[in-house]
């Protein structure tokens, strides 16, 4: 029995993301605006002091969830940004990650966390924002490294 792998919980097929906000009408509006988000849902749970929208786009589902007694943290820019625990970054895969890049150059009012960075011998391509509440979004294109 000492050397049996244990029984898997389940197996899974896909990952959503819930992130506390501050502003959920803000935060929605944003992901809509920037990143063609759609609401699929929306409910409050008075009884908690909460309120959640799930956003959706090509498959992606994200949860905002604005709770009463909701607080900052404070997660630095990448590269320090992975030294406190939880979820550091929402990870969005991209097509043309420079067409990405130049778009939000072009926007004063996206913050930049960590300007375009190559890692060839893995074959990544990443860039880092913030949304309008400073969580942290990686965009990354994958590319076949050299050999």
């Amino acid at each position: 029995m000492g050397d049996q792998a244990p029984t898997l919980i389940t197996a899974v097929t896909n990952v959503e993301v819930s992130l506390a906000v501050k502003d959920l009408e803000a935060t929605a509006r944003w992901y809509r605006d920037n990143l063609g988000f759609q609401e699929t849902l929306r409910r409050e749970f008075p009884e908690y002091g909460t309120r959640i929208v799930f956003l959706e786009v090509n498959g992606v589902v994200i949860e905002l969830i604005e709770d009463q007694k909701w607080r900052a943290i404070d997660r630095p820019n990448p590269p320090q940004h992975t030294t406190i625990q939880g979820v550091s970054q929402i990870r969005f895969k991209v097509q043309n990650i420079e067409q990405v890049v130049e778009r939000v150059k072009s926007r004063p009012d996206i913050q930049i966390a960590w300007d375009l960075i190559v890692v060839e011998d893995i074959g990544f391509k990443e860039f880092f924002i913030r949304d309008n509440e400073g969580n942290i979004l990686q965009f990354a294109e994958t590319f076949q490294p050299k050999t």
